[in-house]
């Protein structure tokens, strides 16, 4: 019998090439064997005409959106990307190397863009504050099943009055009023639960946009938006994430062992792989594509997971370890360029490149993939799905999750434009002005060059064969030859050219102020000292202008809180209502955007509250808003400041409590008084019992004797 450890010659499509032959030890031949296999069930498999139909659907869209991208938004991102980094476009860098001189550029591009970066980010992430909240309906709608008890309740009420007094004593107006009194009431009761609802959930969502670094995605996101024509968030994605967990051996120790487990997360989207359908007027809008460069762990980690295809992946991994699967665009090289990745071609394992699809796809297609007819009850349908391409082959395709059909990206632009994805970024604003003050720039360093000496003019014949005429220096003796002609012509002559910096300064400086207003952020935003003179002058003057100037970036903000904050926040709202366990569920809830309605005019807000407790320091004010009332304006005004306000004021609850004991106590005091005056009799004077000498019995004693 042979041995089984025997190595096997396997020839293989290189070995043949080469005209070799590879050794396989009979593990290896059974892992081959087994590749191979499963590469030919694929390849079967996407044979099938519904598969050829639907990557031939997906391609068919794809080259259509990369079609409509590559004619005017990809020149776009680059030229913005570009101008942000401080370098020219390659065109243009061509022309001044050809005209010579300076190739300088001027960074106000940059320096509008990390302003309005700053500013942005202040607003948006402040230190102990969050852009959002939840709060409840103002109106709660009251269940049918409710309604149908409140009815019962009121002719319940209504029948037993009447049989006790008479058809007389209910009035309809009378049921009327019981009714909407009984309403209001179950409203009132609505809203206090949602309102603790609202709490609570918010810890929970909070919790998960930590966990799932949804702020340090914002961060990105803001950076995208001041540079492209438009930025890109998306999430809630599941990904799996690896954590180190400690456990008690069988000895009681301290152990590490490692868990895997699902998590929420939020990234940036990069503006250079989202590729919407032509014509589409937002990111939900028609069909969307989004490219990834995988590596092949990630592909090896979808291998089980629910709507992929373990044999189109293996099918890829094989495919690409044989150098396939590499698809580069026409960007690819540029944009590798601006982002300092030079040699990413070199990379001898490089990427797989994949598209991600989310748009609709009819039923039939659908079913014919091996969904369900419970998924896809109707063939003719339009679905809402997700997919994955990776060349030829479709590895994953399922139905949207979220019940809405929403997709999991949300868009914003600097400068909106109505019915488009794209809009216009501080880059595109000041393209002119950045292109004037870089003429500008190079004219002066030019012309200074040229005027820091002189430029020297020499006779050739009349110079000795040895001088070194392009060697200037001070005290030079220059040997020349006398005029043949008996002129009196100077062999050499020098010129010093003039300098025109002063002119050229100025014209800088009108077209630096001019980004100003072309941009909405002024210099003195961010620590220039030429501010505007009269108003500028004086800290409330400069805070005037501050805020004069915050309403264009107020508009950036309101754009971030509709089409960012909002969308994000209630779709993850409901991926939790749908998958989670630990969130009360509940359905009358408003997402807040804090940003623009709240954290910008934070500052004059506490001023505004700041002035309010002064203004109602007095008694009349005091009777009228009562403790509850200030205690509510001081808690405020403690949040504002970050101390702790649970700490300081008491709360809504402790101060209805200590309100009750004051109540109890007073009638308390109350009665032993009407106890007092009923032994004393008529005509006694009562004294009080914190006058009486000795107090307690003794007072009363002394009431008696007189």
């Amino acid at each position: 019998m042979a041995n089984m450890n025997t190595a096997t010659a396997i020839p293989t499509q290189e070995d043949r090439s080469l005209g070799l032959v590879k050794i396989m030890t009979p593990d290896q031949v059974t892992s081959w064997s087994k590749a191979q296999e499963d590469r030919g069930k694929a390849a079967q498999e996407q044979q099938k005409a519904p598969l050829i139909g639907l990557a031939a659907n997906l391609n068919t869209k794809w080259q259509a959106a990369q079609t409509a991208k590559t004619m005017n938004i990809e020149r776009r991102l680059l030229q913005s990307h570009r101008q942000r980094k401080g370098e020219y476009d390659p065109d243009k860098l061509a022309y001044i190397n050809k005209f010579g001189g300076s190739d300088v550029y001027m960074m106000l591009t940059n320096v509008k863009c990390r302003a309005a970066e700053s500013w942005a980010r202040d607003i948006l992430i402040p230190p102990g504050e969050k852009p959002w909240g939840i709060d409840s309906t103002p109106v709660p709608n009251i269940p049918e099943a409710e309604e149908v008890k409140i009815v019962e309740q009121v002719t319940l009420e209504a029948s037993s009055l009447m049989t006790d007094q008479g058809l007389e004593a209910v009035t309809p107006a009378q049921i009327s009023d019981r009714l909407t009194e009984m309403r209001e009431s179950v409203q009132k009761e609505k809203i206090e639960k949602a309102k603790k609802v609202a709490k609570s959930n918010e810890k929970h969502i909070e919790d998960d946009l930590r966990e799932g670094k949804y702020y340090e995605a914002l961060s990105f996101f803001i950076s995208d938006l001041c540079t492209f024509p438009a930025a890109f968030l998306k999430g809630p994605v599941i990904r799996r994430h690896k954590t180190l967990v400690w456990t008690d051996d069988q000895d009681g120790n301290l152990v590490p062992a490692i868990e895997v487990e699902p998590r929420r997360e939020w990234c940036r989207a990069s503006p250079y792989d989202i590729f919407p359908s032509p014509g589409a007027k937002s990111v939900q809008d028609g069909y969307l594509f989004e490219r990834h460069k995988l590596r092949r762990s990630d592909l090896l980690a979808m291998i089980g997971v629910p709507g992929y295809r373990t044999e189109a992946i293996r099918a890829v991994l094989e495919e690409h370890g044989r150098g396939g699967l590499r698809q580069w665009l026409y960007v690819d090289q540029s944009r590798a360029d601006i982002e300092d990745r030079h040699t990413e071609w070199d990379d001898p394992d490089p990427p797989i490149e994949a598209l991600e699809f989310w748009g609709t796809l009819q039923g039939r297609d659908l079913i014919e993939w091996g969904m369900s007819s419970k998924e896809i009850p109707d063939v003719l349908q339009e679905y809402q799905v997700t997919a994955w391409m990776v060349g030829r082959w479709i590895i994953m395709a399922r139905l949207n999750p979220n019940p809405l059909g929403r997709r999991p990206y949300y868009s914003a632009a600097f400068e909106e434009v109505a019915d488009s994805v794209w809009g216009r970024c501080p880059a595109e604003l000041m393209r002119d002005i950045q292109d004037v003050c870089n003429g500008v720039a190079r004219a002066i360093v030019n012309n200074l060059s040229i005027a820091s000496g002189p430029q020297v003019e020499v006779n050739m014949d009349r110079v000795d064969p040895g001088e070194d005429v392009e060697s200037v220096y001070p005290w030079k003796v220059w040997k020349v030859k006398s005029d043949p002609n008996g002129g009196t012509q100077h062999a050499i002559q020098f010129y010093q050219p003039s300098p025109f910096t002063e002119m050229l300064i100025k014209v800088y400086e009108y077209f630096f102020q001019q980004a100003s207003e072309q941009t909405g952020i002024p210099s003195y935003i961010y620590g220039q000292q030429n501010v505007p003179g009269g108003a500028g002058k004086t800290a409330s003057g400069l805070s005037m202008l501050m805020n004069a100037a915050s309403k264009t970036l107020k508009d950036v903000i309101s754009h971030i809180d509709s089409n960012i904050i909002k969308p994000s926040i209630y779709d993850l709202w409901v991926h939790k209502m749908l998958f989670d366990d630990d969130l009360i569920k509940t359905g009358d809830i408003n997402i807040i955007a804090r940003a623009s309605e709240y954290l910008v005019i934070a500052e004059q807000l506490q001023l505004r509250r700041t002035e309010f407790l002064q203004a109602t320091a007095n008694e009349f004010d005091m009777d009228i808003i009562g403790k509850k009332g200030r205690a509510t304006i001081l808690r405020e005004q403690a949040k504002s400041l970050k101390m702790g306000a649970e700490d300081i004021v008491p709360s809504k609850q402790d101060m209805e409590d200590r309100e009750r004991m004051e109540q109890a106590q007073m009638a308390a005091m109350a009665q032993a008084q009407a106890q007092e005056a009923a032994v004393a009799g008529p005509g006694a004077i009562p004294m009080p019992r914190e006058q009486a000498p000795g107090g307690g019995r003794s007072g009363e004693m002394m009431r008696l004797a007189a």
